[in-house]
């Protein structure tokens, strides 16, 4: 693993009983890029992208996380490195209700659902910054459970920010919103990729939700990486036709790519 690789996938396979869920991946991420990984429901890229949180594990093959082995470090160190939103969260719902965006937010610093160390007033202003940049200080002292799916959202990615960290790993964070609040929280996420130094990974199945400031794309396809590299090169009629199973084309307006159905 050079220096410049912050993660590297070696002829990594997983099977979870007798299915092959991932199946002799490769694959790199190196300093300055921010990757969208992409495939349809079941592809295996949402397990492909647990293994670096120590979610699971590899039945075979290698995975180095900022340089170190899975398997052989402990893990919690460099977990502390990455940030998280996604779906899974939705596991602590009855928790996050009962919390204020705010509060929600400041948990962030610590990985926690809940805020159990001590604070400090440097804290609250971060999150504070963090509510200002998402557009939510509106809701600042709103319960969770108050808050519209696309608040929700965009109050779980400015928790992820708020520990500061080297890498974002966002799981499908546009599921379920409507065109609106989609696009809300894209532009969210777009400037503060922007601002930081933040390494992005972004899961989706959608090609329109990749923003701009995404540098490269994996296709993933029956737990296999079929192509990867800079995005342009990637998200092309041939590769997303071959990894949907049926005809498409690839529209490219203003840094974002649009899929269109070809029907015959």
């Amino acid at each position: 693993m050079t220096l410049t690789e912050i993660i590297s996938y070696k002829n990594v396979r997983f099977i979870r009983g007798e299915r092959i869920i991932l199946d002799d991946v490769n694959w790199t991420v190196r300093t300055g890029e921010h990757w969208a990984v992409l495939g349809l429901n079941g592809s295996g890229k949402s397990t492909m992208l647990n293994m670096m949180g120590g979610y699971e594990f590899p039945t075979s093959g290698t995975i180095h996380v900022f340089g170190r082995q899975c398997g052989k470090y402990n893990w919690e160190h460099i977990k502390k490195r990455i940030g998280f939103a996604g779906n899974t969260l939705n596991r602590f719902l009855s928790s996050l209700n009962n919390e204020t965006a705010r509060e929600i937010i400041v948990s962030g610093k610590f990985n926690s659902i809940g805020i159990y160390e001590q604070t400090t007033d440097e804290d609250w202003e971060k999150a504070d910054r963090l509510l200002k940049d998402f557009q939510l200080t509106y809701l600042t002292d709103e319960p969770y459970r108050h808050l519209s799916q696309g608040e929700q959202r965009r109050v779980l990615l400015a928790r992820a920010f708020m520990a500061s960290p080297d890498m974002m790993i966002l799981d499908e964070p546009c599921s379920g919103l409507d065109v609106r609040a989609r696009e809300d929280l894209l532009d969210s996420l777009q400037e503060q990729v922007v601002k930081k130094e933040t390494v992005l990974l972004y899961v989706t199945p959608h090609i329109e939700e990749i923003i701009p400031a995404i540098t490269h794309a994996a296709v993933i396809a029956e737990g296999k990486v079929v192509a990867s590299g800079l995005k342009k090169e990637v998200l092309t009629n041939h590769v997303l036709s071959s990894a949907f199973g049926l005809p498409v084309e690839v529209e490219w307006r203003d840094g974002r790519s649009w899929l269109h159905v070809v029907k015959k």
